[in-house]
């Protein structure tokens, strides 16, 4: 038997997630008094939208707190994403992008385009993330 509910989320996703286990950085500006706070975290899969990462014990999990995660693709290379935390299960911790610089906008282009296989939907996501934004 099908589980509905995951048929639902799965149709009311526009953007497809890439499976993708890194480890990346989250900071954030002001964590119990600190001027700036960072944890070392797991990327399980990353979309135009944000990632889902599972986080460190000890990681202030509160929805909608602000976050920067910022991910080393190589030396000269990094994704630098700010989102917003939306959903909490067990360990992982699910971020969505807010306005990100062209750069890693274009970074991150580059990182789906190369783990999906259709380059139209690519096209498609890009489009959709525009039209949000605007």
């Amino acid at each position: 038997m099908v589980d509905k509910n995951l048929n639902e989320a799965d149709e009311q996703r526009r953007f497809r997630r890439v499976d993708f286990v890194d480890a990346v950085r989250v900071v954030s500006d002001d964590v119990e008094g600190n001027h700036v706070a960072s944890w070392e975290a797991e990327c399980i899969d990353i979309s135009m939208r944000g990632m889902l990462l599972e986080v460190p014990e000890k990681f202030p999990l509160e929805i909608g707190m602000p976050f920067e995660v910022q991910l080393m693709l190589s030396e000269d290379v990094m994704i630098e994403m700010p989102c917003t935390l939306v959903h909490i299960e067990g360990k992982q911790a699910g971020f969505r992008a807010e306005m990100m610089s062209l750069d890693s906008l274009t970074n991150l282009r580059r990182l789906l385009e190369l783990n999906l296989a259709d380059q139209s939907e690519i096209e498609r996501e890009l489009g959709a993330l525009i039209k949000e934004t605007a």
